[in-house]
């Protein structure tokens, strides 16, 4: 039988708790786009980036840059795939 407790309230807005969560959640999301760049995996990065995007968040100045960066590299890397 599935569970019938109400759940509807994880989510909801309680003050500090929901926006100390909401930060940690940016945070290690912008983290892994880090580590994607670290691989050289730019296209994980970039799709990173666009996760905190879709959450509505505005990026930080260093991640637009980054992100920037990141179509720039992407694009040389398939203008030199096709030679």
């Amino acid at each position: 039988m599935a569970n019938s407790e109400d759940t509807s309230d994880r989510w909801e807005d309680t003050g500090t708790g929901f926006e100390a969560r909401h930060a940690a959640i940016i945070g290690r999301t912008l983290q892994w786009a880090d580590d994607a760049e670290a691989r050289k995996d730019y296209v994980q990065a970039v799709r990173w980036v666009e996760t905190v995007r879709a959450l509505g968040e505005d990026l930080p100045e260093e991640y637009k840059t980054k992100h920037e960066g990141w179509l720039n590299a992407i694009m040389l890397e398939r203008r030199t795939r096709r030679g």
